[in-house]
Protein backbone atom coordinates (compact mmCIF):
# COMPACT_ATOMS: atom_id res chain seq x y z
CA UNK A 1 0.00 0.00 0.00
CA UNK A 2 2.88 2.60 1.23
CA UNK A 3 3.90 2.28 -2.71
CA UNK A 4 0.41 2.60 -4.16
CA UNK A 5 0.63 6.64 -3.13
CA UNK A 6 3.83 7.37 -5.53
CA UNK A 7 2.68 5.38 -8.16
CA UNK A 8 -0.72 7.10 -8.17
CA UNK A 9 0.84 10.70 -7.97
CA UNK A 10 3.07 9.99 -10.50
CA UNK A 11 1.00 8.89 -12.89
CA UNK A 12 -1.52 11.73 -12.37
CA UNK A 13 1.56 14.21 -12.77
CA UNK A 14 2.61 11.89 -15.99
CA UNK A 15 -0.94 12.41 -17.29
CA UNK A 16 -1.26 15.97 -16.75
CA UNK A 17 1.99 16.55 -18.73
CA UNK A 18 0.80 14.80 -21.39
CA UNK A 19 -1.90 16.74 -21.56
CA UNK A 20 -0.78 20.07 -21.41
CA UNK A 21 2.26 18.66 -23.99
CA UNK A 22 -0.35 17.60 -26.43
CA UNK A 23 -2.49 21.44 -26.14
CA UNK A 24 1.12 23.24 -25.96
CA UNK A 25 2.70 21.60 -29.47
CA UNK A 26 -1.31 21.64 -30.98
CA UNK A 27 -0.77 25.55 -30.71
CA UNK A 28 2.82 25.80 -31.91
CA UNK A 29 1.71 23.80 -34.59
CA UNK A 30 -1.47 25.57 -35.62
CA UNK A 31 0.51 28.26 -38.16
CA UNK A 32 2.74 25.28 -39.66
CA UNK A 33 0.81 24.65 -42.92
CA UNK A 34 0.18 28.45 -43.78
CA UNK A 35 3.39 29.82 -43.86
CA UNK A 36 4.43 28.15 -47.03
CA UNK A 37 1.74 28.98 -48.76
CA UNK A 38 1.27 32.50 -47.47
CA UNK A 39 5.06 33.47 -48.89
CA UNK A 40 4.91 31.23 -52.38
CA UNK A 41 1.77 33.60 -53.26
CA UNK A 42 3.56 36.51 -52.45
CA UNK A 43 -0.01 38.82 -51.57
CA UNK A 44 0.50 39.20 -48.24
CA UNK A 45 2.35 42.36 -46.74
CA UNK A 46 4.62 39.97 -44.73
CA UNK A 47 5.60 38.80 -47.94
CA UNK A 48 6.47 41.93 -49.20
CA UNK A 49 9.34 43.73 -47.04
CA UNK A 50 11.99 46.07 -48.07
CA UNK A 51 11.64 44.12 -51.53
CA UNK A 52 13.56 41.18 -50.27
CA UNK A 53 12.96 37.73 -51.91
CA UNK A 54 10.22 36.22 -50.05
CA UNK A 55 12.99 32.73 -50.07
CA UNK A 56 14.80 34.57 -47.90
CA UNK A 57 11.46 36.26 -45.80
CA UNK A 58 10.29 32.91 -45.05
CA UNK A 59 13.59 31.83 -44.07
CA UNK A 60 13.81 34.40 -41.74
CA UNK A 61 9.91 33.64 -40.58
CA UNK A 62 11.30 30.35 -39.96
CA UNK A 63 14.45 30.60 -38.26
CA UNK A 64 13.00 33.62 -35.34
CA UNK A 65 11.23 31.65 -33.80
CA UNK A 66 13.85 28.69 -32.87
CA UNK A 67 15.99 31.46 -32.27
CA UNK A 68 13.88 32.21 -29.64
CA UNK A 69 13.57 28.79 -28.38
CA UNK A 70 17.66 28.75 -28.90
CA UNK A 71 18.16 31.38 -26.12
CA UNK A 72 15.08 30.19 -23.60
CA UNK A 73 15.89 26.13 -23.64
CA UNK A 74 19.44 27.18 -22.68
CA UNK A 75 17.80 28.21 -19.01
CA UNK A 76 14.46 27.53 -18.76
CA UNK A 77 15.08 23.52 -18.25
CA UNK A 78 18.31 24.58 -16.04
CA UNK A 79 16.13 26.98 -13.87
CA UNK A 80 13.32 24.29 -13.16
CA UNK A 81 15.78 22.44 -11.25
CA UNK A 82 16.05 25.40 -9.35
CA UNK A 83 12.69 27.22 -8.73
CA UNK A 84 10.19 24.31 -9.42
CA UNK A 85 9.03 22.72 -12.51
CA UNK A 86 5.63 23.93 -12.15
CA UNK A 87 6.47 27.27 -11.72
CA UNK A 88 8.30 27.43 -14.76
CA UNK A 89 5.93 25.73 -16.70
CA UNK A 90 3.57 27.63 -15.54
CA UNK A 91 4.88 31.33 -16.32
CA UNK A 92 6.69 30.39 -19.53
CA UNK A 93 3.17 28.93 -21.15
CA UNK A 94 1.29 32.32 -20.07
CA UNK A 95 4.83 34.56 -21.75
CA UNK A 96 3.81 32.15 -25.01
CA UNK A 97 -0.25 33.02 -24.81
CA UNK A 98 1.10 36.72 -24.85
CA UNK A 99 3.86 35.99 -27.84
CA UNK A 100 0.65 34.62 -29.90
CA UNK A 101 -1.44 37.41 -29.04
CA UNK A 102 1.57 39.67 -30.33
CA UNK A 103 2.01 37.87 -33.18
CA UNK A 104 -1.89 38.03 -34.42
CA UNK A 105 -1.71 41.56 -33.56
CA UNK A 106 1.57 41.87 -36.22
CA UNK A 107 -0.47 39.52 -38.93
CA UNK A 108 -3.59 41.52 -38.51
CA UNK A 109 -1.04 44.54 -39.51
CA UNK A 110 1.11 43.18 -41.72
CA UNK A 111 3.37 44.31 -39.67
CA UNK A 112 6.80 42.04 -41.13
CA UNK A 113 9.37 43.27 -38.51
CA UNK A 114 6.64 43.00 -35.60
CA UNK A 115 5.79 39.76 -36.83
CA UNK A 116 9.42 38.43 -36.28
CA UNK A 117 9.66 39.82 -32.98
CA UNK A 118 6.46 38.30 -31.68
CA UNK A 119 7.83 34.95 -33.07
CA UNK A 120 11.10 35.52 -31.52
CA UNK A 121 9.34 36.62 -27.94
CA UNK A 122 7.04 33.73 -28.30
CA UNK A 123 10.46 30.93 -29.16
CA UNK A 124 12.05 31.88 -26.11
CA UNK A 125 9.47 30.99 -24.10
CA UNK A 126 8.15 27.99 -25.53
CA UNK A 127 11.88 27.02 -24.23
CA UNK A 128 9.93 25.33 -21.89
CA UNK A 129 9.36 21.90 -24.13
CA UNK A 130 12.77 20.76 -22.07
CA UNK A 131 10.75 20.95 -18.73
CA UNK A 132 8.42 18.03 -20.10
CA UNK A 133 11.40 15.71 -20.73
CA UNK A 134 12.83 16.87 -17.30
CA UNK A 135 9.48 15.93 -15.40
CA UNK A 136 9.58 12.32 -17.14
CA UNK A 137 13.17 11.96 -16.25
CA UNK A 138 12.18 12.89 -12.53
CA UNK A 139 9.33 9.99 -12.26
CA UNK A 140 11.83 7.18 -12.52
CA UNK A 141 12.29 4.40 -12.00
CA UNK A 142 8.39 4.67 -10.14
CA UNK A 143 7.39 5.00 -14.16
CA UNK A 144 9.71 3.47 -16.57
CA UNK A 145 11.65 6.68 -18.04
CA UNK A 146 11.78 5.53 -22.15
CA UNK A 147 8.08 4.92 -21.76
CA UNK A 148 7.83 8.01 -20.25
CA UNK A 149 10.02 9.85 -23.25
CA UNK A 150 8.06 7.69 -25.78
CA UNK A 151 4.08 9.34 -24.71
CA UNK A 152 5.84 13.01 -24.44
CA UNK A 153 6.98 12.36 -27.85
CA UNK A 154 3.52 10.78 -29.05
CA UNK A 155 1.51 13.74 -27.27
CA UNK A 156 4.12 15.85 -29.05
CA UNK A 157 3.10 14.10 -32.10
CA UNK A 158 -0.64 14.88 -31.44
CA UNK A 159 -0.06 18.15 -31.39
CA UNK A 160 1.57 18.65 -34.66
CA UNK A 161 -1.37 16.51 -36.16
CA UNK A 162 -4.42 18.07 -34.52
CA UNK A 163 -2.18 21.89 -34.86
CA UNK A 164 -1.85 21.70 -38.62
CA UNK A 165 -5.24 20.44 -39.29
CA UNK A 166 -6.49 23.15 -37.35
CA UNK A 167 -4.19 25.70 -38.92
CA UNK A 168 -5.35 24.73 -42.06
CA UNK A 169 -8.99 25.30 -41.84
CA UNK A 170 -8.85 28.38 -39.79
CA UNK A 171 -6.68 30.15 -42.21
CA UNK A 172 -9.88 30.97 -44.26
CA UNK A 173 -11.07 32.87 -40.93
CA UNK A 174 -7.71 35.40 -41.38
CA UNK A 175 -4.18 34.62 -40.56
CA UNK A 176 -4.88 36.54 -37.13
CA UNK A 177 -7.29 33.99 -36.38
CA UNK A 178 -4.77 31.14 -36.15
CA UNK A 179 -2.26 32.75 -34.10
CA UNK A 180 -5.53 33.86 -31.48
CA UNK A 181 -6.17 30.35 -31.13
CA UNK A 182 -2.92 29.54 -30.33
CA UNK A 183 -2.36 31.86 -27.91
CA UNK A 184 -5.80 30.79 -25.86
CA UNK A 185 -4.36 27.21 -25.98
CA UNK A 186 -1.06 28.22 -23.92
CA UNK A 187 -3.33 30.11 -21.78
CA UNK A 188 -5.51 26.85 -21.27
CA UNK A 189 -2.38 24.95 -20.63
CA UNK A 190 -1.04 27.53 -18.04
CA UNK A 191 -4.10 26.73 -15.89
CA UNK A 192 -3.79 23.33 -16.06
CA UNK A 193 -0.01 23.73 -14.64
CA UNK A 194 -1.05 25.95 -12.13
CA UNK A 195 -4.08 23.99 -11.08
CA UNK A 196 -3.58 20.79 -11.35
CA UNK A 197 0.14 19.82 -11.16
CA UNK A 198 1.27 18.95 -7.59
CA UNK A 199 3.03 21.22 -5.45
CA UNK A 200 5.73 18.79 -5.21
CA UNK A 201 6.93 19.60 -8.43
CA UNK A 202 7.95 23.27 -7.34
CA UNK A 203 10.88 21.50 -5.12
CA UNK A 204 14.22 22.23 -6.26
CA UNK A 205 17.11 19.80 -7.00
CA UNK A 206 20.92 20.91 -6.05
CA UNK A 207 22.39 22.22 -9.36
CA UNK A 208 24.29 25.30 -10.46
CA UNK A 209 21.26 27.29 -10.25
CA UNK A 210 22.96 30.27 -12.02
CA UNK A 211 24.19 27.81 -14.94
CA UNK A 212 22.35 27.56 -17.98
CA UNK A 213 22.46 24.22 -19.82
CA UNK A 214 24.94 25.64 -22.60
CA UNK A 215 27.91 24.82 -19.34
CA UNK A 216 27.33 21.37 -20.58
CA UNK A 217 29.62 22.41 -23.28
CA UNK A 218 32.39 22.12 -21.44
CA UNK A 219 32.68 18.77 -21.24
CA UNK A 220 34.20 16.61 -24.18
CA UNK A 221 32.23 13.81 -24.44
CA UNK A 222 28.55 16.02 -23.94
CA UNK A 223 30.26 18.50 -26.59
CA UNK A 224 30.31 15.67 -28.94
CA UNK A 225 26.79 13.98 -28.47
CA UNK A 226 25.40 17.49 -28.71
CA UNK A 227 27.69 17.81 -32.27
CA UNK A 228 25.91 14.87 -33.82
CA UNK A 229 22.47 15.36 -32.54
CA UNK A 230 22.84 19.27 -34.03
CA UNK A 231 23.63 17.37 -37.43
CA UNK A 232 20.42 15.22 -37.12
CA UNK A 233 18.21 17.94 -36.14
CA UNK A 234 19.97 20.19 -38.84
CA UNK A 235 18.87 17.09 -41.06
CA UNK A 236 15.55 16.39 -39.93
CA UNK A 237 14.13 20.32 -39.85
CA UNK A 238 15.49 20.63 -43.05
CA UNK A 239 12.35 18.40 -44.32
CA UNK A 240 10.18 19.51 -41.53
CA UNK A 241 10.53 23.39 -42.83
CA UNK A 242 10.46 22.41 -46.63
CA UNK A 243 8.23 20.07 -47.44
CA UNK A 244 5.59 21.75 -47.36
CA UNK A 245 7.43 24.12 -49.95
CA UNK A 246 8.14 21.08 -52.03
CA UNK A 247 4.34 19.92 -51.42
CA UNK A 248 3.10 23.21 -52.44
CA UNK A 249 5.83 23.38 -55.75
CA UNK A 250 5.61 19.72 -57.12
CA UNK A 251 1.79 19.27 -56.10
CA UNK A 252 0.53 22.64 -55.82
CA UNK A 253 -1.11 21.67 -52.08
CA UNK A 254 -3.23 24.25 -50.95
CA UNK A 255 -2.92 24.59 -46.73
CA UNK A 256 -5.79 22.15 -46.48
CA UNK A 257 -3.63 19.37 -48.34
CA UNK A 258 -0.80 20.25 -46.19
CA UNK A 259 -2.43 19.88 -43.10
CA UNK A 260 -3.30 16.10 -44.10
CA UNK A 261 -0.10 15.05 -44.55
CA UNK A 262 0.87 16.31 -41.91
CA UNK A 263 -1.56 14.73 -40.32
CA UNK A 264 -0.93 11.19 -42.11
CA UNK A 265 3.16 12.04 -40.85
CA UNK A 266 2.21 12.40 -37.44
CA UNK A 267 -0.34 9.57 -36.88
CA UNK A 268 2.62 7.21 -38.16
CA UNK A 269 4.76 8.67 -35.19
CA UNK A 270 1.93 8.37 -32.65
CA UNK A 271 1.55 4.65 -33.82
CA UNK A 272 5.33 4.16 -33.69
CA UNK A 273 5.80 5.80 -30.38
CA UNK A 274 2.92 4.11 -28.74
CA UNK A 275 3.04 0.63 -30.30
CA UNK A 276 6.24 -0.28 -32.20
CA UNK A 277 8.49 1.44 -29.69
CA UNK A 278 7.75 -0.70 -26.81
CA UNK A 279 8.28 -3.64 -28.79
CA UNK A 280 11.64 -2.50 -29.85
CA UNK A 281 12.87 -1.85 -26.66
CA UNK A 282 12.52 -5.50 -25.68
CA UNK A 283 14.77 -6.58 -28.81
CA UNK A 284 17.30 -3.77 -29.00
CA UNK A 285 19.85 -1.66 -26.81
CA UNK A 286 18.56 1.97 -26.57
CA UNK A 287 21.56 2.88 -28.82
CA UNK A 288 20.74 0.51 -31.60
CA UNK A 289 17.22 1.30 -31.38
CA UNK A 290 18.19 5.48 -32.00
CA UNK A 291 20.46 4.33 -34.71
CA UNK A 292 17.93 2.16 -36.62
CA UNK A 293 15.51 5.30 -36.31
CA UNK A 294 17.81 7.72 -37.73
CA UNK A 295 18.67 5.78 -40.56
CA UNK A 296 15.43 4.86 -41.01
CA UNK A 297 14.27 8.41 -41.22
CA UNK A 298 17.05 9.81 -43.70
CA UNK A 299 16.59 6.37 -46.14
CA UNK A 300 13.13 7.56 -46.64
CA UNK A 301 13.70 11.34 -47.19
CA UNK A 302 16.85 10.87 -49.57
CA UNK A 303 13.74 8.95 -51.61
CA UNK A 304 11.08 12.16 -51.22
CA UNK A 305 11.91 13.81 -53.96
CA UNK A 306 11.99 11.80 -56.60
CA UNK A 307 8.46 10.01 -55.58
CA UNK A 308 5.40 10.80 -57.36
CA UNK A 309 2.59 12.11 -55.94
CA UNK A 310 0.88 8.70 -55.53
CA UNK A 311 3.73 7.23 -53.55
CA UNK A 312 4.63 9.82 -51.45
CA UNK A 313 2.53 8.75 -48.28
CA UNK A 314 4.86 5.63 -48.06
CA UNK A 315 8.03 7.87 -47.76
CA UNK A 316 6.05 9.94 -44.79
CA UNK A 317 5.71 6.89 -43.07
CA UNK A 318 8.73 5.55 -43.36
CA UNK A 319 10.04 8.98 -41.99
CA UNK A 320 7.82 9.58 -39.40
CA UNK A 321 8.34 5.97 -38.17
CA UNK A 322 11.99 6.93 -37.98
CA UNK A 323 11.35 9.83 -36.02
CA UNK A 324 9.56 8.76 -33.10
CA UNK A 325 12.14 5.43 -32.91
CA UNK A 326 15.32 8.01 -32.96
CA UNK A 327 12.83 10.81 -30.55
CA UNK A 328 12.12 7.92 -28.46
CA UNK A 329 15.34 6.54 -27.40
CA UNK A 330 18.06 8.78 -27.83
CA UNK A 331 17.09 11.51 -25.13
CA UNK A 332 16.66 8.03 -23.02
CA UNK A 333 19.94 7.19 -24.10
CA UNK A 334 21.94 10.35 -23.19
CA UNK A 335 19.51 10.62 -20.13
CA UNK A 336 21.01 6.82 -18.69
CA UNK A 337 24.43 8.20 -19.54
CA UNK A 338 24.72 11.12 -17.55
CA UNK A 339 21.93 10.14 -15.01
CA UNK A 340 24.07 11.98 -12.05
CA UNK A 341 23.40 15.24 -14.10
CA UNK A 342 20.38 17.56 -13.40
CA UNK A 343 18.00 16.49 -15.77
CA UNK A 344 16.33 19.70 -16.45
CA UNK A 345 19.90 21.19 -17.66
CA UNK A 346 20.72 18.14 -19.82
CA UNK A 347 17.24 18.09 -21.89
CA UNK A 348 17.22 21.45 -21.91
CA UNK A 349 20.15 21.73 -23.78
CA UNK A 350 19.11 19.12 -25.84
CA UNK A 351 15.98 21.12 -26.81
CA UNK A 352 18.35 24.10 -27.10
CA UNK A 353 20.54 21.80 -30.16
CA UNK A 354 17.16 20.97 -31.70
CA UNK A 355 16.14 24.58 -32.40
CA UNK A 356 19.92 25.60 -33.26
CA UNK A 357 19.34 22.92 -35.82
CA UNK A 358 16.02 24.72 -36.76
CA UNK A 359 17.72 27.66 -37.55
CA UNK A 360 20.77 26.30 -39.11
CA UNK A 361 17.82 24.95 -41.48
CA UNK A 362 16.09 27.59 -42.36
CA UNK A 363 19.13 29.65 -43.03
CA UNK A 364 20.18 26.95 -45.26
CA UNK A 365 16.95 25.81 -47.00
CA UNK A 366 15.91 28.96 -47.71
CA UNK A 367 19.19 29.48 -49.84
CA UNK A 368 19.04 26.29 -51.41
CA UNK A 369 15.15 26.53 -52.30
CA UNK A 370 16.07 29.80 -54.34
CA UNK A 371 17.91 27.09 -56.50
CA UNK A 372 15.40 24.08 -55.95
CA UNK A 373 13.64 23.44 -52.50
CA UNK A 374 14.49 19.61 -53.67
CA UNK A 375 18.27 20.35 -52.76
CA UNK A 376 17.07 21.20 -49.25
CA UNK A 377 15.69 17.68 -48.93
CA UNK A 378 18.72 16.20 -50.20
CA UNK A 379 20.59 18.26 -47.99
CA UNK A 380 18.62 16.83 -44.96
CA UNK A 381 19.25 13.75 -45.64
CA UNK A 382 23.16 13.81 -46.35
CA UNK A 383 23.40 15.22 -43.04
CA UNK A 384 21.46 12.93 -41.47
CA UNK A 385 23.32 10.24 -42.94
CA UNK A 386 26.44 11.80 -41.09
CA UNK A 387 25.34 11.98 -38.16
CA UNK A 388 24.44 8.36 -37.78
CA UNK A 389 27.71 7.87 -38.59
CA UNK A 390 29.21 10.27 -35.79
CA UNK A 391 26.82 8.45 -33.35
CA UNK A 392 28.11 4.90 -34.58
CA UNK A 393 31.85 5.57 -34.41
CA UNK A 394 30.94 7.70 -31.16
CA UNK A 395 29.21 4.52 -29.42
CA UNK A 396 30.43 1.44 -31.05
CA UNK A 397 34.38 2.18 -31.75
CA UNK A 398 35.55 5.13 -29.47
CA UNK A 399 32.98 4.61 -26.88
CA UNK A 400 33.16 8.32 -25.98
CA UNK A 401 30.18 8.36 -23.81
CA UNK A 402 29.66 6.70 -20.53
CA UNK A 403 28.22 3.29 -20.77
CA UNK A 404 25.68 3.02 -18.05
CA UNK A 405 25.20 -0.10 -16.22
CA UNK A 406 22.98 -3.22 -17.90
CA UNK A 407 20.03 -2.75 -15.84
CA UNK A 408 20.05 0.81 -16.02
CA UNK A 409 20.57 0.07 -19.88
CA UNK A 410 17.52 -1.70 -20.27
CA UNK A 411 14.78 0.60 -18.40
Amino acid sequence: MPIAEPQTEAKRILMITLIVTLISVAGIALPYPILAPLFEQGDSALSQFMGLPKELLLGIVLGVYPLGIIIGSSFIGSLSDSYGRRRLLTLTLVGSGFGYSATAFAALSGNFALFCIARLLTGVCEGNISIARAIAADLHPIIDKARSFSLISAMGYGGYLLGPLLGGYLIYSGIETVFVVAALACFICAGLSHFMMPATLNKTIKAPSHSSSLVLLRQTDLRRFFMLYLLLTTGVNLYYEYYPLHLVRQFNYTPVDISWATVFLTACMIFTSIWVNPIIQQRMSHARAGLVGVMLFGSALVALPFIDNQFYLISFALMGAGIAIYNGFLPVYLSNSYQNNAQGQLMGMLVTVFCLGNLFAAGLGSVLSMIDVKWSLLGGALVTFFAAAVFFHGHYKAQIWPQPTKATAET
